[in-house]
């Protein structure tokens, strides 16, 4: 158990062709989203593939489809007559999940309707890998236009992680949010952490 978090757990052997540990697979898995990957692993994966992780800004932009200002991709309630629009956590967080949605863990990727802009789950699932460094103060001194995040990666080194995932509840961590933000250090990897690139 992590400190402080006694529903975390490392997970010896688990890695993305082994997410649930050394003895799973990814057997079935082809059309659920890629975890445990880390910011380096998403980098170096980027460029292979000749691609590149988004900005924070670019995440966010994409995140909300078109509809500006809203809480959610589809608007501004979480659970709405079109039923759950994302892969969170429903019941009592750390205790019970009640699956509402359909899911335990990762969702295959076309589970839920696209956004406005025809991207599938840009929120809830997995958090996804943006390219900035991470710091709380940024956006109070950020470029308007286009901001890329800051140059100097300050003490703590983080990442930013974006969309929150299928561990998120309302009551505990609502950061399935379009504007909701973490962090992590580049080297590390959780089974509810993927990325997704652009062009």
């Amino acid at each position: 158990p992590a400190a402080g978090t006694p529903w975390w757990f490392g997970v010896r052997g688990a890695d993305w062709r082994h997410p649930g540990g050394s003895s799973s697979s990814i057997d079935g898995l082809a059309d659920h989203p890629a975890v445990h990957i880390s910011w380096n692993d998403a980098v170096a994966y980027c460029a292979w593939a000749g691609r590149r992780l988004p900005t924070e800004a670019e995440w966010e932009y994409a995140a909300r489809g078109g509809i500006s200002g809203a809480k959610y991709p589809w608007g501004d309630d979480e659970l709405d007559a079109g039923g759950w629009r994302a892969n969170n956590w429903q019941g009592v967080v750390p205790h019970e999940n009640t699956r509402e949605d359909g899911w335990l863990t990762t969702a295959t990727v076309h589970t839920f309707a696209p956004n406005g802009y025809g991207l599938w789950q840009m929120v809830g699932n997995v958090w996804e890998w943006c390219s900035d460094w991470f710091s709380p103060a940024y956006y109070g001194a950020s470029p308007a236009s286009d901001p890329r995040g800051p140059s100097d990666p300050g003490r703590a080194a983080t990442r930013v992680l974006r969309g929150g995932s299928y561990l998120c509840h309302i009551s505990y961590c609502n950061r399935y949010r379009n504007s909701a933000r973490s962090q992590n250090t580049p080297d590390s990897s959780m089974g509810n952490a993927g990325f997704r690139t652009v062009a």
